[in-house]
């Protein structure tokens, strides 16, 4: 574009920001110029150009106005840039300097968008975003046929590139260790060491077109319970439009999710006309986590802080104190410690050593790490996803913590293990000795409950009045549970 028609195009903003009530309808005055203005400073254009013109319509269109509202605004703007053109020059009135064509933006954009009544749909899926943590929340058993359909919705959820027949596919020996989010809903589902598909759909016993539609129907239940809403009709695409709210509530530019989600959904099918950002597959992955994050940011996770010099834990839980900060309700802190022995005035003493000096694990809601680095910045750090500092905080999955866990021998109030074994049945009471080689050989427990599970037994046993443990045969041979 010429230099001197870019000057024109910015006398033109100016000429909208100074127009007053007797220049102008109420409608352009109180709403249109309002509206594009709010689109003309949120994205940072300087001068009126195709590209602002074409983002006002869609920022139009993801508020939920309806098309033919969109249709009204523009032409209303587009009557009050011919009349600036007038007045301005008449060089605007020929072929030396062609007037904005208006509708070769709009129309590309609104001729095939059939979506009925888009700005209540719109308004839906904004309440079921926020109504989302609901189902986030819920916790089940792996058997169950609600808590199934709940965690299928979640793994959908999580991964807008993710369809339903990836839902009945999904198999334990896949790996999701790039998307902690979905790592963990797959880690939820863990039910017996056997066990083939992540989500029990009764795959090779019912034909794909049958797992599909109860599939579909028990993902639409999930949601009703949790409080969601979808109207009239429910598909795999009423879950990628909550995703694709989270993005537009995170600030993802709209090139950006174009060229995350494809196939888009009808709701949002008007983005079909961005161009797509071009971004690598890591570059998906950082988003897709990023999205995941702002999603599930009421619920909680682990995170690992590196304690600054002198720095202990007890004095980051006396600043809180001091401080009085709420933050102390929300956060559990774990600094395992291991018993070592060694000379002292040439007597064996024991002494209590961390099994990873300097790092501070921490498990509390994932939106509110920010706040707590705020207050304790100047004693430690927390790790994030990469060195860039805008990154988001490093998540520690429970299936990585339930490990390490057990590999260091000491457990947090939220973590289980079972053992399941082909030994003869023990019973609730039974005191029993671990014999595996790990840092729990030789403890000591008592069985708290026995459950059966695909004719295997599992034991949860308790080791103190605070610690319990679950202990999976995958990881434990039966062997290595013994009466006492």
């Amino acid at each position: 574009m010429p230099d001197n028609q870019n000057n024109r195009y910015i006398d033109f903003i100016q000429y909208v920001e100074s127009l007053k009530s007797e220049d102008g309808s109420d409608m352009l005055l109180s709403r249109v110029i309002p509206s594009f203005f709010h689109t003309i400073h949120r994205h940072g254009f300087l001068l009126f150009s195709e590209d602002a013109l074409k983002q006002w319509i869609i920022d139009m269109l993801i508020e939920g106005l309806r098309p033919s509202t969109v249709r009204r605004y523009v032409g209303t703007l587009h009557t009050s840039f011919k009349e600036w053109a007038k007045k301005s020059e008449e060089d605007y009135l020929n072929d030396s300097v062609p007037v904005f064509d208006f509708n070769r933006i709009l129309s590309p954009i609104l001729d095939d968008y059939k979506v009925e009544d888009a700005g209540k749909t719109m308004a839906d899926v904004e309440k079921n975003l926020k109504a989302i943590d609901n189902l986030i929340k819920v916790s089940g058993s792996p058997v169950s046929r609600d808590f199934v359909a709940n965690r299928a919705f979640q793994f959908l959820l999580f991964n807008p590139g993710a369809s339903l027949a990836d839902v009945i596919d999904a198999k334990f020996s896949d790996s999701y260790a790039d998307y902690p989010h979905i790592e963990d809903v797959v880690v939820s589902m863990r039910n017996a060491p056997q066990a083939k598909y992540v989500f029990p759909l009764f795959q090779g016993k019912k034909r794909l077109p049958a797992i599909q539609k109860e599939l579909v129907a028990g993902l639409r239940a999930a949601g009703l319970r949790s409080g969601l809403s979808f109207g009239s009709s429910f598909s795999r695409d009423s879950i990628t439009n909550i995703w694709i709210a989270a993005a537009l509530r995170e600030g993802i530019p709209v090139e950006e999710i174009a060229a995350v989600v494809r196939p888009l959904p009808e709701l949002y099918s008007f983005l079909s006309t961005v161009e797509p950002a071009s971004l690598s597959d890591s570059d998906k992955t950082e988003l897709i986590n990023r999205v995941a994050d702002s999603i599930a940011n009421k619920s909680t996770g682990w995170f690992v802080a590196k304690l600054r010099l002198g720095v202990s834990p007890e004095k980051i839980t006396e600043r809180l104190k001091e401080i009085k900060s709420p933050l102390l309700k929300q956060i559990q802190f774990y600094y395992p410690l291991r018993t070592v022995k060694k000379m002292e005035n040439k007597k064996v003493v024991s002494v209590e050593t961390p099994v990873l000096p300097g790092l501070l694990f921490f498990r509390m809601p994932y939106d509110k790490v920010t706040n707590l680095m705020a207050k304790i910045g100047d004693m430690a750090w927390c790790y994030r996803t990469s060195s860039n500092p805008s990154s988001p905080y490093s998540i520690i999955s429970q299936e990585e913590m339930r490990s390490f866990q057990r590999t260091v021998g000491s457990f947090t109030s939220d973590i289980e293990m079972e053992i399941i074994s082909s030994l003869p049945a023990l019973n609730v009471g039974d005191e029993v000795m671990i014999e595996d080689g790990s840092m729990l050989d030789g403890q000591q427990a008592t069985i708290r409950k026995v459950r059966s599970v695909d004719g295997s037994l599992t034991y949860t046993l308790r080791l103190s009045d605070t610690a319990f443990i679950r202990w999976k045969e995958v990881e434990v041979a039966a062997s290595s549970l013994s009466k006492i």
